[in-house]
C-alpha cells in the first residue's frame, strides 16, 4: 500500500484505508476480498474525494460484528464507525459484491447521510431472480458459492489448509483473463483468509443471506430517493445490474463495463473510475 494512504481504526474497530482531500466517499469491498480491493483507484479518486475503504466487520482486519452477519446489523455498525468520523457530514457510498450487500441497507436506514450509492456487481439479498433446479450450468458456475458458503461446518472442513487453492480457482473463474487480478492484491486476500477463522467469517455473510434478503425486501417498501450508479461486468452481472436496483431506488443510472468480470475495481479500474467520478460530480450536493 502506497505511503500516501493511511489505514487507521475506527468505531468498532473497523478498519478503513484513508486518503485524499475533499467530500466523503466511502468505499466497502467484497468477500473474499479486503479494502485493498479498490487500491488502484485510489490515486484518481482522491484527487478529488476524501476516500475510506473499509474492512466489513469479519472480513479483511476487521473484527467480527458483535451481533450477527445480516446486512442490516452490519452495515449499522460500519455506519455509526464513519459518522463518529465525519461527524455531521454527508458523504458518498460505494460497495462491490458483499459490500454491495452492505451498502443497500446502510443506505436504506441512513438515508438522509447518503449523497449518492453505487453498487458494483452485487447480487444483493432479496432481489435475486427466482432459480430452478437443477441449475443451468452456467448458472451453477456463477452462483454456486451461495449454496456451498452457506452449509454449515462442510466449507470449513473442506476448505481448512487449502484457502489459495480455493481462492486462485475462484478468482480465475470470475475473471475475463487469468492475470486479471493485480498480484499484490491477490496475495493480500490469501494471507487475509489463510488466518484462523477467517474463512468462517466470510461464509457467515452467506449463512444470514436469507436473513438479510427478509431486512431488505422490508426496506424497499420504501425505495431510495437518492442518485444510485449500478455497475456491473459484461462477463458477469453486467447492465442487468440496473434492472436489480431499480427495484429499491428510483433514480438509476450505469450499465456494464466492458472486458471484465465479477471484480471490477481489480480487473478495469480505470474504466471504474471513469465511471464513478462522472456519477460522483454529477450528484455531488451539499
Amino acid at each position: 500500500m502506497t505511503s500516501q494512504w493511511q489505514a487507521i481504526r475506527l468505531l468498532h474497530g473497523v478498519r478503513a484505508i484513508v486518503g485524499g482531500q475533499g467530500p466523503p466517499l466511502v468505499l466497502i469491498p467484497g468477500w473474499p476480498q479486503t479494502a485493498e480491493a479498490f487500491s488502484d483507484i485510489f490515486e484518481p479518486i482522491s484527487k478529488h474525494y476524501q476516500f475510506f475503504a473499509l474492512d466489513p466487520p469479519g472480513l479483511g482486519d476487521s473484527p467480527p460484528p458483535l451481533d450477527g452477519y445480516d446486512t442490516a446489523n452490519v452495515s449499522k455498525v460500519m455506519a455509526e464507525a464513519i459518522h463518529d468520523i465525519l461527524k455531521e457530514r454527508k458523504y458518498h457510498l460505494v460497495g462491490h459484491d458483499v459490500g454491495g450487500w452492505i451498502a443497500y441497507p446502510w443506505a436504506a436506514q441512513f438515508q438522509s447521510r447518503i449523497k449518492s450509492l453505487g453498487i458494483l456487481d452485487a447480487s444483493v439479498p432479496g432481489f435475486l431472480p427466482q432459480l430452478q433446479f437443477p441449475l443451468s450450468h452456467q448458472t451453477n458456475m456463477r452462483l454456486w458459492q451461495f449454496s456451498f458458503n452457506a452449509l454449515p461446518e462442510l466449507p470449513e472442513i473442506l476448505t481448512r489448509g487449502r484457502e489459495r487453492d480455493l481462492l486462485t480457482w475462484f478468482f480465475n473463474l470470475k475473471t475475463v483473463h487469468p492475470d486479471g487480478l493485480p498480484k499484490d492484491q491477490f496475495e493480500r486476500y490469501i494471507q487475509a483468509y489463510s488466518r484462523p477463522g477467517a474463512m468462517s467469517r466470510g461464509f457467515e455473510y452467506y449463512r444470514a443471506f436469507e436473513t438479510s434478503a427478509k431486512q431488505n425486501l422490508h426496506f424497499a417498501k420504501t425505495p431510495l430517493d437518492i442518485p444510485v450508479l449500478a455497475l456491473g461486468g459484461a462477463s458477469s452481472v453486467g447492465s442487468n445490474m440496473i434492472h436489480l436496483v431499480q427495484n429499491f431506488a428510483t433514480k438509476v443510472s450505469g450499465g456494464a463495463i466492458d472486458n471484465c468480470g465479477h471484480f471490477l475495481p481489480e480487473e478495469q479500474p480505470s474504466a471504474v473510475a471513469y465511471k464513478l467520478l462522472e456519477f460522483l460530480e454529477a450528484n455531488q450536493t451539499e
